[in-house]
């Protein structure tokens, strides 16, 4: 059972460290370039499905340009979350509640956006938010497969309602 911890942890550690550089450190800041003003205007969507929407067209059109990062941002914003739905569950037993995950979740991905935002590197974007928390859940879905259960929660013994 030590080792199981010992591997989980670890997992979580390194995909943790990934995703700070991904979110934080992969594109680099724009202080400097923008006024905070400036930045705010280019760089926020709060329309719930703008971007998608938009990101959904450039794949029907198989446009060469934004086609590729279209589908890098809407499928990239779901599976970057998707292991925070696997492992809160598996080391906490409070996140093997979907509520409670819920609200974890959410919580973590709006301080991203924050710090994204006041650092300026990166958009602030409700679809952002959107793909996030559904990666999160799919990733809190796989939780119910028993295999992944065995696999990676450390604590198995599971009371009914958990």
């Amino acid at each position: 059972m030590r080792i199981k911890n010992l591997v989980v942890f670890t997992l979580f550690a390194v995909y943790t460290l990934c995703a700070v550089y991904m979110l934080f450190f992969m594109r680099g800041s724009l202080i400097g370039w923008y006024t905070y003003r400036e930045y705010f205007r280019e760089n926020t969507n709060f329309v719930p499905f703008r971007t998608v929407m938009e990101f959904v067209g450039y794949l029907r059109t198989d446009d060469a340009v934004y086609g590729d990062i279209s589908f890098e941002n809407i499928f990239g914003n779901i599976i970057a979350f998707l292991p925070i739905g696997v492992f809160c569950p598996a080391i906490w037993k409070k996140q093997r509640r979907f509520p409670c995950f819920l609200l974890t979740a959410s919580a973590v991905i709006t301080g991203v956006e924050i710090i994204q935002f006041t650092a300026m590197c990166g958009a602030c974007d409700i679809d952002d938010f959107i793909l996030n928390i559904t990666g999160a859940v799919i990733g809190f879905a796989f939780t119910k497969l028993n295999i992944v259960r065995r696999l990676m929660f450390i604590d198995v013994s599971f009371k009914k309602g958990e």
